[in-house]
């Protein structure tokens, strides 16, 4: 590929829909193993696999914020280059490598290097969104530069710093507190109201 070729997004989106829905689905595969205890009930099995269900949910949840964000920018590229699909490529592929930190973190106590791999991880696929979105941004016709200076546009551009400047938060936290850099994870929740807001201010 060189780096004036273009290619057409709907393949590109497809390919990239379907990657994101198998990693999702064989990131909950070891549920099956889930069994009730000999002579317990359900409060037994969840307070028995309760790291398990927790990690799963937790890593399931932070894939659909990504594919959301995902879905949000290319939505909006009318083609895509060479770099583009090299980094969505790199992209997918720490996407479908998401079991990997997840079942590090679920199988091991939460120490420094276990939590900071796992969130160390999201942050790069943060990262590789948001360099993708910068890159796209920035190459002329790529997206609608009437879009561009939209609220929209500015609220999507505050999204993805937001979301990566907390799992780079999440980190740092790590070193110093494992545990509670997982629930650090959690201030991803207001992130949407945060960029809504500041998008609608800036443009006011």
């Amino acid at each position: 590929m060189t780096a004036r070729e273009r290619y057409g997004p709907d393949r590109i989106i497809a390919f990239s829909d379907a990657v994101v829905a198998i990693a999702i689905t064989v990131l909950l595969l070891p549920l099956a193993e889930v069994r009730i205890p000999a002579g317990g009930d359900l409060v037994d099995l969840i307070r028995q696999d309760s790291a398990i269900l927790w990690g799963l949910s937790l890593s399931w949840v932070i894939i659909a914020i990504f594919w959301l964000a995902h879905h949000r920018l290319f939505d909006h590229i009318a083609y895509f280059d060479a770099l583009t699909v090299r980094l969505n490529f790199l992209w997918l592929f720490v996407i479908a490598l998401m079991p990997l930190p997840t079942n590090i973190l679920i199988e091991n106590d939460p120490t420094t290097q276990t939590v900071g791999f796992y969130i160390g991880w999201m942050l790069l696929t943060s990262a590789l969104l948001m360099l993708i979105q910068m890159h796209a941004r920035r190459t002329p016709g790529m997206m609608d530069p009437h879009y561009l200076k939209t609220t929209e546009a500015a609220e999507a551009r505050l999204r993805s710093l937001l979301i990566t400047a907390v799992f780079g938060v999440c980190l740092a936290v790590a070193f110093v507190a494992p545990n509670a850099a997982l629930w650090f994870l959690l201030l991803q929740i207001p992130v949407d109201w945060i960029a809504s807001r500041l998008a609608a201010r800036s443009h006011a």
